[in-house]
């Protein structure tokens, strides 16, 4: 939910917008490094660019400056411009090579590649139109089951394929009862292999939204759904902290 920011600085060391953003460039990075990618990659490149995000994000970190400072810094520009160019780089790797993913770990690695790149991109504007409550660190969608399927050999695993209106999101879920047409509030979280098949978000509750809900970031998000993507939220940061 938007909030007027505080004219007084932040403890930014600690702002859950930074250490989500700071956790996305691990991600990247840990791949860069394992050299986890199935396609040819100039990983040296790639490297370069990742150790001078870091670098800058540990500028953007130790600012204590108020949010829309943070999001104007010189250093904040950079990461952002920093990354676009790696994501758009990969992406033109992935098409000269045709690549697909073939195995779970494969789809794992683009769903991180995704995941990384969504936060990044994101980054200034949760700085500017949110507070910094660490459920704003992450995205709360609005999305529309259009496909489900129990997962082989699980007991109680659905995949769900959601709409939001603009891609299809594969979530995991253990809500039973879920029907084609439901919308409900999912966050966009770090993936996961669940008994082989990745799940890129999680639904937040088992309560459907109104069938009026725009598809999209959630306007209005209510408390129990806060609480839920919060609670995932501070699950990411403990390691950055």
């Amino acid at each position: 939910m938007p909030s007027q920011e505080m004219v007084t600085g932040l403890d930014t060391a600690k702002d859950a917008r930074i250490l989500v953003m700071e956790d996305a460039l691990h991600r990247l990075n840990g791949i860069v490094v394992n050299r986890r990618l199935k396609f040819h990659a100039e990983y040296s490149k790639l490297s370069e660019i990742l150790q001078n995000a870091g670098s800058l994000l540990y500028e953007v970190k130790y600012s204590y400056l108020t949010a829309e400072q943070v999001a104007d810094l010189e250093s904040t520009r950079k990461i952002v411009e920093s990354i676009a160019g790696l994501k758009k780089t990969i992406e033109q790797s992935i098409k000269s090579a045709g690549y697909k993913p073939a195995t779970p770990k494969e789809s794992l690695v683009q769903a991180e590649l995704s995941y990384s790149f969504r936060i990044v991109e994101g980054f200034q504007i949760r700085l500017r139109n949110y507070d910094d409550d660490p459920a704003h660190a992450v995205d709360i969608l609005a999305v529309e089951i259009s496909q489900s399927q129990s997962i082989p050999d699980s007991k109680n695993l659905t995949e769900c394929r959601c709409t939001d209106g603009t891609r299809i999101w594969r979530i995991v879920t253990n809500i039973t009862g879920l029907k084609n047409g439901t919308r409900l509030a999912c966050a966009v979280l770090p993936p996961v292999d669940m008994m082989n098949t990745v799940s890129e978000a999680m639904f937040l509750g088992s309560a459907p939204l109104p069938t009026s809900t725009g598809l999209g970031v959630l306007k209005s998000p209510s408390p129990s759904v806060l609480d839920q993507a919060r609670a995932q939220t501070i699950h990411i940061i403990k390691r950055m902290t």
